[in-house]
């Protein structure tokens, strides 16, 4: 196996939680146990409180090591601000901290292959131009279309600046020596713009826990949702929708993000209504605490296009029954291997109705279910069989 320099270029890397910061941890440690000399080039944790974190206040950069991987972390301006313009600053600072603070370090390293992770899109874009200073081949990691998903989410018109915003992000894609992308979705879109490209279609795969065979608590059926609490899940307007008391089972909440407070509120004011909120546990100490549920919540407040969670594939490595909100291809893998059930985004009845279902079938149903996820972990979604595929995609660039 040729064993090579690879700097992982990206925002948000933990501490921070959230899908971004999950992809990216997996990669570079992936990458490491392969045998690759990895660095990983970030912004200073702050997501999603929009504070940075204790440990790496007033600080320029930072620079650590954790499983034999070096991590530079350099200095922004943190927001988690709804005010688009607060948030442009924001994303501001961390591109003139790229090229500033970054560059050198980037440089540096001698990169062989440098993967830039994108969205945030500004950080996709300013990489690709920063990885030109180098030797290095590029890679991009597509996780969501952008300015698509925006303009879905309500955050962008179409408009002369849409267009603007998507001749930039289609440039982003010409830079790339290859791609690798999130969902079929996002690989088929941007097949159609750029054609000369690899392509790979990389996952955020996990193999089955440990503990995903074990025996789930009896009595009611518990229903968890794990993650970001933010527009784009819409774990609130779920609270206000939903007296999962009635129903006759309970929905557990981990997480952190711009409708946490909103959800505290309503809980301390709604006690009687089934709704728990237990604040935010790191990663480690979540997947011990999955076993004491039987279904995992994954809603999307809206259809984003490309958009297939990681949660998906973090419940077929826990053998637990899916409830998802969402259209396109997220919806379709669910339906397919029979995971779980699924509903339109922002449809609350039907996700009740869901609810229903889940919870009063009965035990032999329930357990097919669960095995069924864990073979869509050993099998269709097998972590280490895309892993070593990566590993060949990236030797022949």
């Amino acid at each position: 196996m040729i064993k090579k320099r690879i700097t992982l270029l990206c925002s948000s890397y933990p501490p921070e939680i959230g899908a971004a910061s999950s992809r990216m941890f997996h990669l570079a440690n992936m990458l490491q146990t392969k045998g690759h000399k990895v660095t990983v080039i970030a912004a200073m944790p702050n997501y999603p409180t929009g504070k940075i974190f204790e440990g790496y206040k007033r600080k320029i950069y930072h620079q650590e090591y954790q499983n034999g991987i070096c991590i530079f972390r350099s200095w922004l301006i943190p927001s988690n601000a709804k005010n688009p313009i607060k948030r442009g600053l924001s994303m501001l600072s961390y591109a003139v901290s790229l090229f500033t603070i970054a560059l050198p370090k980037i440089l540096s390293s001698h990169p062989e292959i440098i993967i830039v992770s994108s969205p945030p899109f500004v950080t996709g874009y300013l990489g690709s131009i920063i990885a030109k200073f180098t030797n290095a081949k590029i890679v991009l990691n597509i996780s969501d279309l952008w300015p698509l998903s925006a303009s879905e989410l309500g955050f962008i018109e179409k408009s002369n600046f849409y267009n603007f915003l998507q001749r930039r992000e289609h440039s982003m894609y010409r830079r790339a020596d290859a791609i690798s992308v999130q969902s079929k979705e996002i690989q088929k879109n941007i097949a159609s713009v750029i054609h000369n490209k690899e392509i790979f279609l990389y996952r955020n795969l996990q193999p089955p826990i440990a503990q995903a065979a074990a025996q789930r608590p009896s009595g009611n059926r518990k229903i968890v949702y794990a993650g970001l609490l933010g527009v784009a899940q819409g774990v609130y307007d779920i609270c206000a929708a939903i007296n999962f008391k009635q129903l006759g089972c309970e929905l557990h909440i981990y997480g952190a993000g711009n409708e946490r407070e909103k959800i505290e509120t309503f809980i301390a004011q709604n006690i009687d209504r089934g709704i728990y909120y237990h604040g935010w546990v790191p990663a480690d100490e979540m997947t011990q605490l999955m076993t004491q549920y039987h279904i995992v919540l994954i809603p999307l407040k809206t259809s984003i296009y490309g958009a297939v969670p990681s949660k998906i594939f973090n419940a077929m490595a826990n053998g637990l029954p899916i409830l998802f909100s969402g259209n396109g291809e997220a919806s379709e893998i669910i339906k397919q291997y029979h995971i779980g059930f699924t509903n339109h985004a922002g449809d609350y009845s039907s996700l009740k109705k869901n609810i229903e279902r889940m919870i009063l079938m009965g035990d032999a149903e329930y357990t097919q279910i669960r095995n069924n996820c864990l073979q869509c972990a050993e099998t269709e979604f097998n972590k280490s069989i895309q892993d070593n595929a990566f590993i060949d995609f990236l030797n022949a660039i």
